[in-house]
């Protein structure tokens, strides 16, 4: 478990690898965006093509319902991750984690 979720930074052994300010997961300390976060859906950079959705603790698959995998698993993996969304973690591990 290196990664770590701390204020609003998601931290790998203490290096900021991404922040989540106004609805989306931007790149390091930077302003750069990584994906956005509306609803129960994450969509690629500033756009609005889907990526993955989140449903019943299940990671999907872009509007489809073919799992990748499990919100529970994921958050394991992220300490301090319980006061992340579902949403917030889908988006860590498609980005950051896999």
């Amino acid at each position: 478990m290196s990664y770590e979720f701390r204020k609003d930074k998601i931290l790998n052994r203490g290096t900021t690898i991404a922040n989540i300010r106004d609805g989306k997961l931007r790149e390091g300390n930077g302003s750069k965006t990584i994906c956005n976060i509306k609803d129960d859906k994450v969509r690629d950079g500033s756009g609005s093509s889907t990526v993955l959705n989140v449903k019943n603790g299940d990671i999907r698959e872009k509007s489809g319902s073919r799992r990748v995998a499990r919100i529970r698993d994921v958050r394991k993996e992220i300490k301090n991750g319980d006061s992340l969304s579902d949403a917030y973690i889908a988006a860590v591990w498609y980005y950051i984690i896999n």
